[in-house]
């Protein structure tokens, strides 16, 4: 098992977000987290990713208890073995294409041959362009790769596509199955669009704070064939 977490809760101020959500994500597998707004899916996101602690129960990853462990130990964690990508795509508008990606390397760290990475997500022709002169899906493409370049073993996605349009949301999600399939990155995705989820190998719904249904997709759909409604 790649990832486990148990009886996660989480509570900001005396309201309860997480109420006790258990669950395990399996190496090489795309899982998406639905639910509306408010129903704890992206705080359920940040505290089985390291980016905040749970109140309550455990987080394991592989053998070792992300929630036991130091907060240097952590970071080294996330540098190392975790990839994020956010609806916000968090470029610096002062460096390249190119640096932007190479700031997600890990230093001491076996990386993706950038060539390689940038081909599959179609934007080789970029490297030497700025964010300002990128397009939405361009700059979301660029942060995937900058997440990615390290080889992570887990990427964690939250409203990836929130921001961009029917095209590029498409775009994004089909080239996220090619790192998995190519790379075999787990990617752990977090959206409201029922769309989406119908892509997924797997589909845990949140509602209210609690795990409300875990489904295994027998026949998920080829990214290119989502409808937007």
């Amino acid at each position: 098992m790649l990832l486990r977490a148990e009886t996660v809760k989480k509570r900001f101020g005396k309201e309860e977000i997480l109420k006790g959500i258990s669950l395990d994500v399996k190496e090489k597998t795309f899982t998406v987290i639905l639910g509306p707004s408010g129903s704890g899916k992206s705080t359920f996101l940040n505290t089985i990713s390291g980016l905040m602690p749970p109140d309550e129960g455990k987080v394991w990853f592989r053998e070792k208890e992300v929630t036991g462990m130091s907060e240097k130990e952590r970071a080294q964690w996330k540098r190392k073995s975790v990839g994020y990508v956010f609806q916000e795509y968090l470029l610096l508008n002062n460096l390249t294409v190119r640096e932007n990606i190479e700031i997600g390397r890990c230093p001491g760290r076996e990386a993706f041959e950038l060539g390689e990475l940038v081909r599959i997500l179609e934007i080789d022709g970029l490297l030497d362009k700025f964010p300002g002169q990128l397009s939405g899906g361009q700059k979301q493409r660029t942060a995937i790769a900058r997440a990615v370049i390290k080889k992570p073993e887990i990427l964690f996605c939250d409203e990836a596509t929130g921001a961009l349009d029917e095209a590029n949301s498409k775009k994004v999600v089909e080239l996220l199955y090619e790192l998995k399939q190519q790379f075999g990155i787990a990617v752990l995705f977090v959206t409201h669009n029922s769309q989406i989820a119908q892509t997924a190998d797997r589909v845990i719904t949140i509602k209210d704070g609690l795990l409300y249904k875990d489904m295994i997709n027998e026949n998920p759909i080829p990214a290119k064939e989502m409808i937007w409604e």
